[in-house]
């Protein structure tokens, strides 16, 4: 017994003087092992995760021949159901002891033999009546009986170590507020001081020097510091307000002051006081508080100034300044209401906008008003809004969100101006562009038709040009010459009029947006192959279109019809306008990311102050009167290309020819 005395002292001494719990905790199993002759003594902590309570093996102590198992992952993590009994007899904060080979709980008494354990006691600690977790003490070499006296006594120190447990989280919470409230007091510029009535002592603590300058050792406790600190002009004031809350005439003692820095600028300070009585309920002491508001009050004065000029700016222009309250409640309304809306602003103050807006624009400016509270984004509405008269204007609006310190909304402001002249602007000019879309739709209606119409009679006048060429075969040869000759001029104007139509048709559909583009691969250098032979192989002074072909072959994905147009267009303007000169010049340039076709001619080319008109419908240049043309081939070229999202470039020079590139990308979006 007197070594479980002995050992208990040990313990209870390193639970009082170790600074590290740890370090108490190793000390304690330590001393107890050796003091008792005890093979293992170890610490369970009982630990809540997502699974449930767990036990952790966190602290151990053996003998120098007894295998240590602190390091052990298997006896971490544990749950109390791999031991029956052992949770419902610890919670209960009893002890439990006893030999491994009489346990009836397989799992444990394996788990026991297999690390050489006879006899075992287990004591749990509590810390604030919460079951923090047990120590164990195993022996290895001999099946011990515990004594009652034994099993009291370390259980007493289990209940020890509760103790200390408990104290240092008090210690921790206390050390925890202290260092929150000085962080609190030196973080919010506030300045404590005390004053003891009976002795007129002050006592300054926490911040003076950061409000006033001055060191702790140039402050002193008498009351001539506090007057000489204090602005004159307000010390008066403030020991009224004193004198009368220690004589309890008034109940509190507050206000604002100024006072004055040890450089001598005034800092201006909230100030707060509690009044401390004896237990006779005699006043003996005040404790309190100065704040230094100085950058409050310059904030202030700069929204005086603000207010200021908003007034001025409000009240000296043209569009109606307001402001609102939460609920949209007029609160500010600037003298040019008047003016727009026909109502004063003594009139509006204090009156909802939801009774002056239109019942169809009421909704949305609702919603808004509400957006507008929780910081959305400040956006332009447009409503209709009762006049005084009984009419509707037009209002052109502005919202914005006013907030204060701390985020807190404050009110909103909004500028409005009579937009109502615009808005039956805009009015007549969508009349007007629907009027030009209806007639371009009629007209694109017309160019169809009448293109269509027109190739009936040019067939027909066509066919019978052919067969007076047949009949004239039996006549003489002079008359057939002559006939020949006047059914030839028949059918270049019946040809001209027929492509003339038929560009007018392609015109017109592009014009009236039916056309669509049906985009597929093409293997464009057949494409050019049959394209050639089929429009350019038969030219009547002979000639020959020269193609040239650059880079590595790609596929090209585009309108394979409208890509027709686009290059018969081009070739026949190349042989059209270079008659009697070299054969026109058609390049293919293969590059990275696009195609490059090149038509050059050299002939008569386009006088440089026209160029700009080229690729105007029904253009045609001044040097072209001779030659036969509608003046839509370069047009249709154009519309086209930007329909394939393609760009055209254009080089000419009068009397030495024309070079049009088209760039085209290999695929369309």
């Amino acid at each position: 017994m007197k070594n479980i005395l002995l050992s208990i002292s040990k313990a209870n001494n390193h639970l009082l003087k170790e600074d590290s719990i740890d370090d108490a905790l190793n000390f304690c199993i330590t001393d107890i092992g050796k003091t008792q002759e005890i093979d293992r003594c170890y610490i369970f902590k009982n630990r809540n995760d997502n699974d449930g309570l767990k036990l952790y093996y966190t602290h151990e102590w053996c003998n120098n021949d007894i295998e240590p198992y602190i390091d052990s992952p298997n006896l971490s993590g544990l749950t109390y159901d791999a031991f029956p009994g052992l949770y419902e007899t610890l919670v209960k904060n009893e002890p439990l002891y006893g030999l491994v080979k009489d346990s009836k709980n397989d799992y444990f008494r394996e788990l026991m033999e297999m690390q050489g354990i006879k006899s075992y006691l287990f004591t749990p600690i509590f810390s604030n009546n919460l079951f923090w977790g047990w120590i164990g003490y195993d022996d290895c070499k001999t099946e011990r009986k515990w004594a009652n006296e034994e099993v009291y006594a370390l259980h007493a120190v289990s209940k020890n170590i509760g103790l200390r447990l408990n104290q240092d989280k008090t210690i921790l919470k206390l050390e925890a507020t202290l260092e929150k409230f000085d962080f609190y007091m030196k973080g919010s510029n506030q300045a404590m001081w005390e004053l003891y009535i009976s002795t007129n002592k002050n006592v300054f603590s926490y911040n003076w020097v950061k409000i006033l300058g001055y060191t702790n050792d140039e402050i002193t406790d008498d009351a001539e510091f506090w007057k000489n600190s204090t602005h004159p002009e307000d010390f008066l004031k403030i020991a009224i307000d004193l004198e009368n809350f220690i004589s309890e005439k008034s109940l509190n003692y507050y206000g604002t002051a100024r006072m004055i820095h040890k450089d001598g600028h005034t800092v201006w300070v909230k100030y707060s006081g509690l009044l401390k009585k004896n237990k006779q309920g005699r006043p003996i002491k005040i404790i309190g508080t100065y704040i230094d508001i100085s950058e409050i009050k310059e904030k202030e004065k700069q929204l005086e100034l603000s207010e200021e000029k908003f007034r001025f700016i409000a009240e000296n222009t043209t569009d109606l300044i307001t402001q609102h309250l939460k609920n949209g409640d007029y609160s500010y309304v600037s003298n040019s209401s008047t003016e727009i809306i026909g109502y004063t602003p003594e009139e509006l103050i204090n009156k909802s906008p939801w009774d002056f807006i239109h019942k169809d624009d009421l909704p949305k400016l609702q919603k808004y008003h509400n957006s507008s509270i929780k910081h959305l984004q400040t956006e332009i509405i447009t409503y209709r809004y009762r006049k005084k008269n009984g009419s509707y204007i037009w209002l052109e609006s502005t919202f914005k969100a006013i907030f204060e310190i701390e985020n807190q909304f404050a009110k909103i402001q909004s500028s409005s101006r009579d937009i109502s002249k615009r808005i039956k602007a805009e009015k007549k000019i969508k009349t007007a562009l629907l009027k030009e879309r209806k007639f371009n739709e009629l007209k694109s209606n017309f160019v169809a038709m009448a293109s269509h119409q027109f190739r009936t009679p040019l067939t027909v006048i066509y066919s019978n040009a052919e067969l007076i060429d047949i009949k004239t075969n039996s006549f003489e040869k002079e008359a057939t010459n002559n006939l020949e000759s006047i059914t030839s001029r028949i059918k270049t104007e019946v040809d001209r009029m027929t492509q003339l139509m038929n560009n007018i048709l392609i015109f017109g559909e592009y014009e009236s947006t039916n056309i669509k583009k049906n985009i597929k691969s093409i293997d464009f250098e057949k494409f050019i192959e049959t394209l050639i032979s089929t429009y350019f192989n038969n030219s009547n002074d002979g000639r020959k279109i020269e193609l040239e072909i650059e880079g590595k072959k790609q596929v090209l994905f585009t309108d394979e019809t409208l890509m027709v147009h686009i290059l018969t267009n081009l070739i026949s303007n190349a042989f059209k306008y270079s008659a009697g000169r070299p054969n026109p010049l058609l390049v293919i340039a293969y590059l990275a990311n696009e195609i490059e076709i090149e038509v050059t001619d050299f002939g008569i080319g386009i006088p440089e102050k026209e160029i700009q008109y080229l690729f105007t419908s029904f253009f045609r240049a001044s040097n072209t009167n001779t030659i036969i043309g509608s003046g839509l081939g370069l047009a249709i070229v154009k519309q086209f290309t930007d329909f394939l999202n393609g760009k055209i470039e254009l080089q000419t020079k009068e009397n030495f020819g024309t070079k049009i590139k088209l760039i085209f990308p290999y695929e369309q979006n």
